[in-house]
This record gives C-alpha cells, structure tokens and sequence, in this order.
C-alpha cells in the first residue's frame, strides 16, 4: 500500500511537470498580440519567436530520452522543470526578440523531458498493465487543465501584465522543482546496473535504430496521432471558416476533440487491458475515429441548437483517435528500463515531426480550380488509414501482469 501510495504520488508531480510545460507551449497564442506589441515585431518575427520554443523541444527530446536512461530519474527531471522554469521567468522580462526567443528555446530544452519522464516513472512504479490508464490520466489532466488555465489567464490579462502573469507561473515553477527534487525517486527496487553505466547515447541509438518494432510503432502513432493534433490544432480552422462557424464555436468545437483525447485515452488503455489485446483496441478505435473525422471534415455543419452535432461529433473523433496512444504503451512494454525512455523519445519525435509536417503538406495538393479544404484534407484520414495497415506488422505486447 505504501509502495502504491509513493508511485502514485511521484507519478502526480512529473504529471504536473507535464501539465507546466504543456501549458507554456501552448501558452504564447493566449498572449501572442499582446507580446508582439510590447516586442514590436511583426507577425513573422514573433512566430520564429514563439517556434524557439518548439527547436528546443526537438533538439533536446532523444538526448532527453537518454538521460532518464541512464541516470537518476529524479535529478534528471528535476533538472529538466528547472530549466522550464528558468526560462518562463526569464521570458517575463523580455525586452527584445533576442532575449524572448533564447527564453523559448530553454523552456523548449526543459519540456522535452516531461512526456517521456512520466512514462518512464509509470514503468518504474507500477505494475504493465496500468501504464495505458496511468498515461492516458497524464494526458486526461494535461487537456483539461491547460483548457482551464487558458481560459483563467484571458480573464488575468485584463487586470494584470502578461510578465507578471509568466512571473506567477514561474513561482509555480520552482515550487514544483521542489518538490519533485526532494519527492520524486525511482523505487527500491530499481537500481542502475551495470549494463545501463556502459551504454553510450551513440549505443542506446542503435539498439533503437534496429529495432524494427519500435520504428513501425513510430510511424504508425506519427500517422495517427499526430494527424489528430495537426487538425484539432491546426485544421479545423479551415473547416470551420467554410461551413461559417463563429469563432468562439470553432474554439469550442477544438475544445471538444481535446475533450475527447482526454477521456478517451485512459479508457481505451482501460478497454485494452480488459480485451488483453493493444492491436485490437487501436484497429478499432481508428477505423471508428477516422469515420468520426471525416464527418468532422464533409459532413454539413447543421446550426441544430448552437452546432451540437458537430461538436458531439468532434468529441468522439477525439475520443476514438486518442487510441493510437497506445502506442506507446507498446514500445514500453517491448522495451527493457535501459532503452524504455530514448524508445518512447523516438516515438514521440517520430510524432512531433509528422506533426509538424502536416502543418503544410496538404497544400501540395491544392488544385488551381479550387482553394477549398475539399481538395487537401484528404490527406488527414488517409494518414489514419495507414496507421490502420500498419497496426497488422506490430506483434502484440500485451502480457498478463500480477497485481
């Protein structure tokens, strides 16, 4: 009882650390004209600006991986929230481009521990089984609460400063630095052995590179997932303006996706567990999801008492997609605690990119004849569709585990 009571309070602190750096990269559209006023800088200035923070965070992901690895987790991600912290309270007193860019790109070093860690911690406490639930809760507490956390700084910023606002979070910061530095450890029965001392980054990178599994387990969540985030984040911006939603129902109708995400990630870990499969849960939340989020793109957007369908619809494209989490649960429970944080690291670059490339892809298939969403965002479900493919190439890993 006690052990369970330690793991999950351990697992509560990095899941803060998660929901600080979640929040702070996502922070800078809450306050982006505001900053770019006080900067003086102009629209793409400001976005290189603010995307310092997105090169820090894949600059330091794989390496990040490697040093949870390798070494005290404890001081690992305490070091990691107190460079995210440093770098939010020197965002605070920014003066020009330079500093607040540098300010990015060291909360960006810090945060590319976060995601990792927390898996790395739920492997290390607790039994197999609950690392898809205990993940998913990370991402259901992540959702919801930077969704709160928005809407509370909107309503600060009309009474306060936005550097005393990031001045007040990096306090949160710190005290979180803290308590993870004095709480956080790996359990008595985790040591660092030998083999672990003596792997270098160059050999933890090609015991990943060779691992087929991991890579199918990479480009199948990156096709998934990081499709879903592309458009809860990005594209359904596009869908909304055709079908003239306003813009507070757009933002509700993302609200909704992110709602989804949240509660569907812990239940279909919970799901898979109790069907023993992880491929059977993720083939089917995907084949159902990617119906979902094609309804969300081509189905007419009928204004029935404040757009309910398209909003309930969007939840559940959300809640279904957020099964290509499991992914991750694969690669931990086919990876040993040597290489398990640098495998799920390569996943989670493997997603970050795919995201990343998303943001612009579809454009190539824009046609002269037509400027509309009709012709490109068929790329979205069609990502998913392969994940689907994929999924049939990844052995199952789940395995019955003792309570």
């Amino acid at each position: 009882m006690k052990k369970n009571l330690n793991g999950i309070l351990v697992w509560f602190l990095v899941t803060l650390f998660v929901v600080y750096a979640f929040f702070l990269n996502t922070a800078g559209a809450v306050f982006a004209d505001t900053i770019k006023a006080f900067l003086n800088a102009s629209d793409v200035e400001a976005s290189l600006a603010v995307s310092s923070f997105i090169i820090g965070f894949a600059f330091m992901q794989i390496p990040g991986g490697y040093l949870l690895d390798r070494y005290n987790i404890r001081y690992v991600v305490s070091g990691g929230i107190f460079l995210l912290a440093l770098g939010n309270l020197t965002l605070s007193f920014s003066n020009s481009l330079f500093l607040f860019s540098l300010s990015n790109f060291i909360q960006g070093l810090g945060a590319s521990f976060a995601f990792v860690a927390v898996g790395k911690v739920i492997s290390q406490w607790f039994r197999p089984n609950l690392f898809p639930i205990l993940f998913g809760l990370t991402q259901t507490i992540s959702c919801f609460a930077a969704a709160f956390i928005h809407y509370m700084l909107v309503q600060a910023l009309k009474t306060i400063t936005w550097q005393t606002i990031y001045q007040e979070l990096a306090v949160f910061g710190f005290i979180t630095f803290a308590a993870i530095l004095l709480i956080v450890r790996s359990p008595a029965n985790i040591k660092v052995v030998a083999s672990s001392k003596q792997l270098s980054l160059k050999d933890s990178l090609a015991l990943a590179f060779s691992n087929g599994q991991l890579w199918l387990c990479a480009f199948a969540s990156a096709t998934a997932f990081g499709t879903l985030m592309a458009y809860a984040s990005f594209w359904y911006i596009r869908v909304e303006q055709f079908y003239s939603v306003s813009s507070s129902d757009a933002l509700i109708i993302s609200g909704m996706i992110f709602a989804g995400i949240g509660i569907g990630t812990p239940f279909l870990g919970w799901l898979s567990n109790r069907l023993k499969s992880r491929n059977l849960v993720i083939h089917l939340s995907l084949a159902i999801g990617n119906i979902f989020l094609l309804m969300c793109l081509y189905a007419p957007h009928f204004d029935l008492n404040s757009l309910i369908p398209i909003k309930i619809i969007s939840f559940f494209a959300g809640f279904f997609l957020s099964g290509s989490m499991l992914y991750y649960t694969c690669v931990s429970e086919l990876s040993k605690d040597n290489t398990r944080a640098i495998n799920l690291s390569v996943v989670n670059t493997a997603v970050f990119l795919f995201n990343s490339l998303l943001l612009f892809i579809p454009y190539f298939f824009i046609t002269k004849d037509s400027q509309s969403f009709f012709t490109y965002l068929w790329v979205l479900p069609s990502c998913v569709m392969v994940s689907m493919l994929l999924i049939y190439f990844v052995k199952e890993t789940y395995k019955e585990s003792k309570a």
